[in-house]
């Protein structure tokens, strides 16, 4: 009888012991045990992670607001990351900010590179609409739809097309990203009327991606202007009242034709812009990546090299790799109201690129070699042409 009670005893010691052992000590999602070293501290693998997810909860995002634009909604949804699970992982999404009824430089896009095409490279584009505004009498919301139902890369948001209403259109496409495509590492923020190298770039991010760090910090790169005076003349198009910014100078910011940020940074700016603190401003590039930004204390990354501010340079490239196997010195310029421009450039790229092309001689720059007519489109007044003839520089 008294074997039994000490066996009864030890079994239930034990227990007590495996119990305090088992509860102790925190195990990971396969129920591992995890162990500190001596000196260790006390965060585990992973805290990391939920702390910046605890930060990002904080900043809690309205997903029915954009910026002071309250009751905001999708006319035309879109959970194409969600839809399918290789999409979880993406190195990037290519926003592009396209006016409704330019339905002929979407179709240049997809041409140029297709959906596939861009997924198999880690990336995956997206085109952000509004509404169609009352003046527009040569489309339909039916062709809008009808061509979501086709390519499937469609949002659209319940504010009318204006470009009083950039910013919502900028915004709602960060937005967009970053809750519809939580996996993806980089967002391309770009207009539809851009030219680009989505290769390079692509490698640009592959090398980004490589750096740890670039997971906890904070990632703007762009075209950065500096200095830039606000217009007060009332017959441009691009005129500023002091009521609607009261400084004579902008703070540095990057151009919208295209930009580079990491997930993080892209929710930050969002979250901030529905704090109501600073006000609104309509010029989106100026209001997001700048007065946000610079509200955040996000440093910008100057990529002014980049970027041709004329489309001649871009088809001076376009001659040159087809003629001579040159590689381009831009990877970002306006295609100069040219559609075609899109598809040219990206499909001579892409041989390029296959067939190795050969980087240019010295004495054989596109400075000394193409003269054509230059249209200054990258500009302090965000917009205004400035034509003539002149030998490009």
């Amino acid at each position: 009888m008294r074997k039994f009670q000490r066996f009864v005893v030890s079994v239930v010691a034990f227990g007590v012991l495996y119990g305090v052992y088992r509860y102790s000590f925190r195990t990971d999602s396969e129920g591992h045990y995890l162990f500190l070293l001596p000196g260790e501290s006390g965060r585990l693998p992973g805290v990391e992670q939920q702390a910046v997810a605890s930060s990002e909860r904080e900043r809690a995002v309205d997903p029915f607001r954009l910026a002071n634009f309250t009751g905001f909604e999708y006319v035309i949804a879109n959970d194409i990351c969600k839809e399918n699970n290789s999409f979880s992982e993406l190195l990037g999404v290519v926003l592009v900010t396209s006016y409704v009824g330019h339905t002929e430089l979407r179709s240049a896009h997809r041409q140029a590179i297709s959906q596939q095409k861009l997924l198999s490279m880690g990336l995956l584009r997206i085109f952000s609409l509004g509404v169609i505004p009352p003046t527009e009498r040569f489309i339909r919301q039916v062709s809008i739809e009808a061509e979501q139902r086709l390519h499937g890369d469609l949002i659209q948001g319940n504010f009318i097309e204006a470009y009083r209403n950039l910013t919502y259109k900028h915004l709602m496409s960060l937005q967009w990203a970053t809750q519809h495509c939580r996996g993806a590492k980089y967002l391309l923020k770009m207009d539809d009327d851009i030219v680009f190298d989505p290769f390079y770039i692509q490698n640009y991010l592959s090398d980004l991606n490589q750096g740890d760090e670039q997971q906890h910090t904070h990632l703007l790169a762009g075209y950065v202007f500096r200095n830039k005076k606000v217009i007060r003349l009332q017959a441009n198009k691009w005129y500023v009242s002091r009521g609607e910014f009261a400084a004579d100078v902008y703070p540095p910011y990057l151009s919208g034709w295209l930009y580079i940020a990491n997930r993080k940074t892209a929710r930050a700016l969002v979250a901030e812009s529905q704090t109501g603190s600073g006000g609104f401003f309509w010029i989106d590039d100026t209001f997001i990546t700048g007065v946000l930004a610079q509200r955040l204390q996000i440093p910008l990354t100057a990529l002014n090299r980049w970027y041709s501010s004329n489309s001649e340079f871009l088809d001076c490239c376009i001659r040159d790799m087809k003629r001579y196997a040159y590689q381009c010195d831009y990877y970002v310029g306006p295609n100069g109201g040219n559609g075609k421009l899109i598809m040219e450039f990206i499909q001579e790229l892409e041989r390029c690129y296959d067939n190795a092309c050969y980087q240019r001689p010295p004495g054989k720059s596109l400075t000394a070699t193409c003269v054509a007519e230059y249209k200054q489109q990258i500009s302090p007044d965000h917009g205004t042409a400035m034509i003539s003839q002149m030998k490009l520089k």
